[in-house]
């Protein structure tokens, strides 16, 4: 009986009781801290600059607060302009088995529908529904979905954050299912965009979307509840519907949070994570390549990896982001890659450009395609020196992954650098730093709003 699927994920966004470990509250108390610093580094890109244009083109003020500025604008617009900053570096965290980047979406959707009465723990209760909803749809979907061409940020995305605005909002069980049947009709969002302003703004559309389908079945509007699961619902047109494997995905509801089974990956670089494999294993062989005497780089990376990494010589930001050649050589030679890099333009600069010019991406079928990441599908560096001498290094698992995990000192380094100026305030960072616990969630994530 097709609708069942829908009806099943409601009922958990509404009614679990969403109570996370002290495992499963570090990491979303990570996530949340690390996609907040996200968002004010991209506030000033070219990205998040033109899409405040253009929304300030269409709409004058509203309730909500867009981050790192003085702007204020209505409650799905705001989504929309603080998932696209938060996304626009393409620094913010990641996820298995959904293969999103579920927090630019989650917060701000959440913080777009919040109040003054909003505290810490709802925040983390909404946050964990809407994570479950992506993970146990990516588990359902990829890594076929992924793999078509679909950006499961958006696609997977968007019934995530209607979960998540949802159960913040009170919502019943069948408004809830309303609002991620509404959020799946506007899901959408390609790989090919990659390179462009397109992905980070898919990921605000995916923001928009959870805001607007909430809004809409709140008033009483209704949507049909078999669209998951219909033979020309989602599920079929996107991925060819296997409901063994969408039985088995909801058959988790209710045990393991997805978010403490799973856990997320931080970056440590500014750039697409399938790049970070490749990074990790650049740092580990830079003590040991002299430079001058690089002849040849050979690198090695599974095929859906690469499919989303077309930019051999990268011509801009957007296209660095997602240039495996970029980031080795920033590996090799800088031992780093950071948004000063990026804003410097390094990609043109000479001896960056000779080295990508000695580098050649070789995909390869994995053994495990349903993994994003394995042990027995690392990514490897071959580095051939002008003498003959060969040497390599391979990374299954990149530095910020929960197998690999960035310190609590690396975290904070980056929310700092990704905050500059507004990272002096130190009573302000101390309270993020147990934001859980905060009375008023609105007040303390959205503050220093007013510094643009």
């Amino acid at each position: 009986m097709t609708g069942a699927a829908l009806t099943r994920l409601a009922a958990f966004a509404a009614k679990d009781p969403l109570e996370a470990d002290a495992k499963t509250l570090a990491v979303l108390r990570a996530g949340v801290v690390d996609t907040l610093g996200c968002i004010h580094a991209g506030v000033e890109t070219d990205v998040a600059i033109r899409a405040r244009q253009a929304v300030q083109s269409m709409s004058n003020g509203g309730p909500a607060q867009v981050i790192g500025t003085n702007m204020q604008a209505p409650r799905p617009q705001a989504a929309f302009l603080n998932a696209v900053a938060g996304h626009a570096l393409d620094f913010d965290d990641w996820e298995i088995p959904g293969n999103t980047h579920p927090t630019v979406v989650l917060l701000p959707s959440l913080l777009a529908v919040a109040g003054p009465s909003t505290s810490g723990k709802d925040l983390v209760r909404a946050y964990l529904a809407g994570f479950e909803v992506i993970a146990r749809l990516g588990e359902a979907l990829n890594f076929e979905h992924y793999d078509a061409g679909w950006h499961s940020t958006a696609t997977l995305g968007a019934p995530g954050a209607a979960a998540a605005c949802a159960r913040l909002m009170g919502l019943s069980v069948d408004q809830t299912a309303h609002t991620m049947s509404f959020a799946i009709s506007a899901a959408s969002g390609y790989t090919c965009q990659f390179g462009s302003s397109a992905k980070p703004v898919q990921a605000g559309f995916a923001a928009r979307a959870g805001v607007e389908a909430a809004c809409l079945a709140q008033s009483g509007l209704i949507a049909q509840v078999h669209v998951l699961d219909h033979p020309r619902g989602m599920a079929a047109l996107m991925n060819g519907l296997v409901p063994e494997r969408l039985e088995a995905a909801l058959s988790h509801l209710g045990k393991e949070y997805a978010l403490s089974q799973y856990g997320l990956v931080l970056k440590p670089w500014p750039s697409c994570g399938y790049t970070h494999r490749i990074m990790t294993s650049a740092l580990a062989l830079r003590e040991q390549v002299p430079l001058d005497q690089v002849a040849r780089i050979d690198l090695f990376l599974p095929d859906f990896h690469a499919a989303v990494l077309p930019f051999q010589r990268p011509t801009s930001r957007a296209e660095a982001l997602f240039s495996l050649p970029f980031v080795a050589a920033m590996g090799l030679i800088r031992g780093a890659l950071t948004l000063a890099d990026l804003k410097a333009t390094r990609w043109a600069a000479p001896d960056i450009k000779a080295m990508i010019g000695k580098t050649h991406v070789h995909a390869f079928s994995p053994i495990h395609p349903e993994l994003n990441y394995s042990d027995a599908d690392p990514d490897r560096m071959v580095v051939t020196l002008s003498d003959g001498r060969v040497v390599e290094e391979q990374c299954p698992f990149p530095l910020g992954a929960p197998q690999a995990p960035m310190s609590d000192a690396q975290l904070w380094a980056k929310f700092n650098a990704n905050l500059g100026a507004s990272a002096d305030d130190p009573r302000w960072s101390e309270q993020l730093r147990d934001w859980p616990t905060e009375p008023d969630i609105l007040n303390l994530l959205t503050k220093n709003g007013d510094r643009r």
